[in-house]
């Protein structure tokens, strides 16, 4: 496969879509030899919709979470909320061309639902003509993420697949490959060797607040009424950038009954949550498939109604994980502790839940994809008053009877190998595959070369100069049907067939080059460099 150029489109209205493209930015770069773009589509087009855009979803998102959620699901009804959305996106998308068309992708990847909308009508204009895909970074379906011209969607869950059949996409085109997360949550770490270097107990029950997000009375007092609870547990708890929580935890610590590790900001989050048995969380997406790629219940608190209430209904109706509330906080987290079996069978419910190749298997999508779009790029082929240059691919086809396969067209009389010209950034061995699958509606693979020829002949009605570098592989036909669809099989384009030929009929006919009537013969064993005149 050749190197690809690969846009990842992202932006802050929450740390989730950031941190799915950050995860699958890292696992290309350290994994591939194709070159990845993350770009901020919202900075891109300017700093002042940037600042309203997140600065608005912050807000709502914390201070009047019931708006939010109510608009939420309007906005997921067929009503005038759900067609603002990509009536704005697609003015807003000229804006972004200009970006995206600097950069020329072979192929764009966007985890945020206004991305997905302005690249979708992008494509519909023809500015942009590569693959689209979209990446779902919560575990429900909302019709802000449909667009018409998304070529595949990669989503958190198999539940989510019959969700958006429903809304209209081809289940062929959805992939329930998982969120993006860093590897490293899926590299289980040594539970009691992790305790022991944080100076807790290797074999005392741990429980993770992840506390940055969820305010610092509602935090505050919920630790308070866990360090009541008679049960032999200790405590882990993550701030984040919260000085004013952390603050307040730091005067609490010196007087806890329990022993408790307190975390300010830290990039190593997976650290602590191989730690635990346990974590308390608000379930945003991200943090959700970061705790499951650590086999790590989740009791889920404080959800804003919408794409979070969604993920909270996903881990309990998996047994993944419970909901909290402030009344039963205490009861409940007690009660998962003492019954061990209950948070054991959780836990085997996470490490069924298995997305470990996500990373992978969206990198191998955009491969397959940038494939099939590669028609769309321009062919390797310009004209000078001097006359045209191409380069090429072809094939050498051998049926069970020794026999090649040839083509023709209306327009010529002769006959040549089947195959096709390379577009630009396609290795020829794509290219080859492109055309035939094209042509002849078959799936192969090139072979070894067995010749590269530089040839120099005239054609077509105006006699044009052409100077074409052709490179010939070595292709099995025995895995496709072409010797069950008879001697002579008519093509994809009007006038265009393909002929079973004799290897000592050859010399009869008008193959061109003609060195290939003596050199199909014997092909060689290492590949030959030739030069054709006509």
């Amino acid at each position: 496969m050749r190197f690809m150029r690969i846009l990842i489109l992202t932006c802050a209205t929450g740390g989730g879509h950031l941190r799915a493209a950050s995860a699958l930015e890292n696992y290309i770069r350290e994994t591939t030899g194709h070159e990845v773009i993350q770009m901020d589509f919202l900075k891109s087009i300017g700093k002042l919709l940037d600042k309203t855009v997140c600065d608005s979803y912050l807000f709502m998102a914390k201070k009047t979470p019931a708006l939010f959620g109510r608009l939420y699901k309007s906005a997921n009804k067929d009503n005038g909320l759900s067609e603002f959305v990509p009536r704005t996106s697609e003015l807003l998308a000229y804006q972004l061309f200009p970006h995206i068309d600097e950069l020329q992708p072979d192929v764009i990847i966007s985890t945020h639902p206004f991305a997905t909308e302005m690249v979708s009508s992008l494509k519909e204009s023809k500015r942009v003509t590569c693959p689209l895909i979209c990446i779902m970074t919560d575990y429900g379906v909302h019709k802000a993420w449909i667009a018409p011209y998304v070529d595949a969607y990669v989503v958190a869950c198999e539940d989510m697949v019959d969700d958006l059949v429903r809304l209209g996409i081809p289940r062929a085109s959805v992939y329930p490959y998982g969120i993006p997360v860093h590897d490293v949550f899926f590299d289980k770490g040594d539970q009691p060797k992790l305790l022991q270097e944080m100076g807790l107990d290797a074999d005392v029950p741990t429980v993770l607040f992840m506390a940055g997000s969820m305010g610092v009375s509602n935090i505050v007092q919920l630790y308070s009424e866990l360090c009541a609870s008679p049960l032999d547990l200790q405590i882990i708890i993550i701030t984040g950038n919260n000085e004013k929580l952390y603050n307040r935890f730091a005067e609490k610590l010196p007087t806890s009954p329990k022993k408790t590790k307190l975390v300010q900001f830290t990039r190593e989050v997976e650290r602590y949550m191989h730690a635990a048995d346990l974590i308390v969380t608000k379930p945003g997406g991200l943090t959700v498939s970061e705790a499951l790629a650590c086999n790590l219940p989740l009791a889920v608190f404080d959800a804003i109604p919408g794409q979070e209430e969604d993920n909270a209904n996903f881990l309990q109706t998996h047994d993944m994980g419970v909901r909290i509330t402030r009344e039963n906080f205490a009861a409940v987290i007690s009660s998962l502790i003492e019954h061990k079996e209950r948070l054991r069978r959780m836990r085997e419910s996470c490490r069924a839940f298995d997305k470990s190749h996500a990373n992978e298997s969206i990198v191998a999508l955009a491969e397959h994809l940038a494939k099939s779009f590669a028609a769309y790029n321009p062919a390797v082929n310009f004209t000078s008053r001097k006359g045209r240059f191409r380069l090429c691919a072809a094939a050498v086809l051998f049926d069970s009877q020794n026999r090649v396969l040839l083509a023709s067209n209306g327009s010529t009389p002769h006959f040549y190998l089947p195959g096709g010209c390379v577009t630009v950034n396609e290795t020829a061995e794509d290219a080859l595959a492109r055309a035939l699958n094209e042509s002849l509606a078959v799936d192969v693979t090139a072979g070894r070369p067995l010749w590269i020829c530089q040839r120099f002949f005239t054609g077509g009605a105006q006699r044009e100069r052409l100077h074409e570098i052709c490179t010939y592989f070595a292709v099995d036909a025995a895995h496709t049907n072409l010797e069950n669809r008879g001697d002579r099989i008519p093509g994809a384009e009007p006038g265009t067939h393909f002929e079973w030929v004799p290897l000592d009929a050859l010399g009869e006919i008008d193959l061109r080059p003609a060195f290939l009537k003596t050199a199909l013969q014997s092909p060689p064993q290492t590949v030959e460099w030739v030069t054709a005149q006509e």
